[in-house]
């Protein structure tokens, strides 16, 4: 009796504690995780990542002076549009729309497991349409489905070419093709960069070490752990590589990256889960990998490339694929040749690319490795040498290097062997020709500091 009142005289005490409980006290201490974890921060920090990555070009004003860039720099596949028959282009392909539309997207269209309205349908097959031409990806079928998820805002692809796009996701940048075009962009770079296959072949190598571990293979079990982390590895490396190459592929399909930011903010906002738990990065990550990258894009050539290959192509015929959720983005054409196909962006395109954007931005060292790696494979384009010979003299003249300046007269040299009419290759042979080098002091510094590193 005695211990069942002590029990008693324990609850009550128990709950007069709990009265006592200083809530406001709670609600301090919640706020302080607050300030940390709150989303409205979150997006607006995004904001600012886009002004913070997109100043510097005047980070360095003392360099922009020594910025040569006279605008005859093209990227290998850029062609030229004439703007008003693009616009006819684009009247007669709304009349071909807009019969699509009238006699297939008509309210609720789909009746497996739940009805979507097909306006949204409509939406989804423009905006992967506009992309697939611009890309030149219409020589095949291409399937795309809304499904029904109303928690997780994600977006998935499969197979060689089916994408999928959760009802959440869509809900969340209805008002924001630009956005959608991100995230469509995004899953078609990841069929079209091989990252499927790239996966399954090191999942089947996993698959094997596991059998062999069970058979009795002791090294094995180690082999399987390290395969295992490489996944992870490789899939974080695959998603910073769509994100970049879909945010081309939409930009090609006139897309702006700016209007699109809202879906930049979502990631910010993402639930963080440790790097080594899962294969895909965290947010912050992503949108790092996002702005470093895209100081690099040439998104005016890339429109105006994306422009010729609708010019040059046919609307895509649209109907109900035959699981009755998803639409088949039917082909175009057949493959006849290079020219009428997508092509993953070629190493030399690659060097040549951020080797140009490097010297435009200021950032000199890096130019010249980018320039040495292109020339390594292509000593043929004059322009190319021409803009290395832009870069050396900056490096010359910014860093004092003595060596820089017969760079830039050897870069030159080349550029005028290769074509001797051009007048701004004609202007630099004349002006690298006519400069000092440097004073004997100003060499043995350069010297010195070779001799350090």
């Amino acid at each position: 009796m005695k211990k069942i009142f002590v029990l008693l005289l324990a609850g009550i005490f128990t709950a007069n504690c709990a009265i006592a409980r200083d809530y406001a006290k709670l609600q301090i201490k919640e706020m302080q995780h607050a300030q940390k974890y709150n989303t409205t921060q979150k997006f607006f920090s995004n904001q600012n990542a886009i002004q913070k990555n997109f100043n510097y070009l005047t980070s360095k004003p003392e360099q922009n002076i020594y910025i040569k860039d006279p605008k005859i720099f093209k990227l290998s596949d850029y062609q030229e549009v004439d703007e008003a028959k693009y616009q006819e282009k684009l009247k007669a392909d709304d009349k071909i729309y807009s019969q699509y539309k009238k006699s297939m997207f008509k309210g609720e269209i789909f009746s497996y497991s739940a009805k979507s309205n097909g306006e949204d349908y409509y939406k989804v097959y423009r905006i992967a349409e506009r992309i697939i031409r611009a890309n030149k990806l219409d020589y095949i079928n291409w399937r795309i489905g809304i499904y029904k998820d109303a928690e997780n805002i994600n977006a998935y692809s499969t197979g060689p070419n089916y994408i999928a796009i959760s009802t959440s996701l869509y809900d969340s940048f209805n008002n924001n093709d630009d956005a959608l075009a991100l995230v469509i962009g995004h899953e078609i770079a990841h069929t079209v960069l091989g990252h499927s296959q790239r996966k399954m072949d090191i999942a089947r190598l996993m698959m094997n070490l596991q059998n062999l571990y069970k058979a009795g293979d002791i090294h094995a079990k180690a082999l399987f752990a390290i395969k295992s982390q490489q996944l992870l590895t490789d899939g974080k490396n695959m998603e910073y590589a769509a994100d970049v190459e879909g945010a081309k592929l939409a930009v090609k399909a006139g897309y702006s990256l700016d209007e699109s930011s809202d879906l930049l903010s979502f990631l910010n906002t993402d639930i963080v889960i440790p790097g080594y738990l899962s294969d895909h990065p965290v947010g912050n990550k992503r949108i790092e990998n996002f702005y470093e990258n895209r100081k690099y894009f040439i998104e005016d050539q890339w429109a105006q490339i994306g422009k010729y290959n609708i010019m040059n192509s046919e609307v895509m015929p649209v109907k109900l694929s035959s699981d009755r959720k998803s639409l088949t983005i039917g082909k175009t054409h057949e493959t006849q040749s290079k020219e009428n196909y997508y092509s993953v962006e070629s190493m030399e395109d690659v060097y040549l690319r951020f080797a140009y954007k490097s010297y435009v931005n200021g950032e000199f060292k890096k130019s010249a490795k980018y320039f040495k790696q292109y020339f390594e494979l292509n000593k043929t384009n004059a322009i190319a040498y021409l803009y290395a010979s832009y870069n050396s003299e900056a490096i010359y003249k910014v860093l004092q290097r003595a060596g820089a300046l017969e760079n830039a007269k050897e870069y030159i040299a080349n550029a005028y062997n290769l074509n001797k009419n051009n007048q701004y290759i004609k202007e630099q042979y004349d002006n690298i020709n006519n400069i000092s080098p440097l004073s004997d002091d100003n060499n043995k510094k350069e010297t010195k500091s070779k001799k350090k590193k």
